[in-house]
């Protein structure tokens, strides 16, 4: 049987009428995506310890009790990680080089005499006690270990963050150690200066503005 070829023929207005619908479905199927850039990752240069840190954790001895120094034990760096921020204000003349590692601040200060350091450092429970980190740091500075008896002579009671805590005074011939200490909520912080001895002395009246600046953050209040 013969069949026609049958052809539809629409008109152009219509034609376009198809084209825009099947246009439009298209674009439907190609939704709008959403994309979180993530931050940018800042690389941070931490600072060089001086030459003989006893207590930075690169150069932290395994026999403490030989040298003076700070011993790192398992747990201290997260510990330190996991430390409630702290902020000060900064004395004319004193750099800011940024936190490191266990170090929480790191600060300098530049004189003809030789370069005096401060930092701040926090550690899980009392690092030994009272006596046994001021003769820490007696070593440090070439003095003789002090007798328990004599503590109080060289830590003074002094308020730090509102909390109660010592002002630790080691004068040595060449090299002298101004400090914090303080005790918080199961911690302690040391706030250490370290210099030549004379230009040491003579950043005291800074040190004490320094400490009375200090504010530990506190959330257990």
């Amino acid at each position: 049987m013969y069949r026609p070829n049958l052809r539809i023929h629409l008109p152009a207005v219509q034609l376009a009428g198809v084209f825009l619908a099947l246009a439009f479905t298209a674009c439907e199927k190609h939704e709008t995506t959403s994309y979180r850039i993530p931050k940018e990752e800042l690389t941070y240069s931490a600072p060089t310890a001086p030459a003989g840190d006893k207590e930075s954790p690169t150069t932290a001895p395994q026999d403490a009790s030989t040298s003076g120094g700070m011993r790192m034990l398992p747990g201290m760096q997260a510990a330190a990680n996991a430390a409630p921020g702290v902020t000060y204000s900064l004395p004319e003349g004193w750099q800011d080089l940024g936190a490191s590692g266990m170090r929480k601040a790191n600060l300098l200060i530049a004189d003809a005499s030789g370069d005096i350091e401060v930092t701040a450092l926090t550690f899980p429970g009392d690092v030994g006690g009272l006596t046994a980190n001021i003769n820490r740091w007696a070593g440090q500075v070439d003095l003789p270990a002090y007798p328990e008896k004599e503590i109080e002579t060289i830590a003074v009671a002094r308020t730090i963050s509102k909390h109660q805590g010592h002002y630790v005074r080691l004068i040595g011939t060449e090299q002298s150690i101004l400090a914090g200490i303080l005790p918080f909520h199961g911690s302690t912080w040391f706030f250490k200066m370290k210099g030549p001895t004379e230009a040491t002395i003579a950043q005291e009246k800074s040190m004490m503005d320094f400490l009375d600046s200090i504010e530990v953050e506190d959330t257990h209040h």
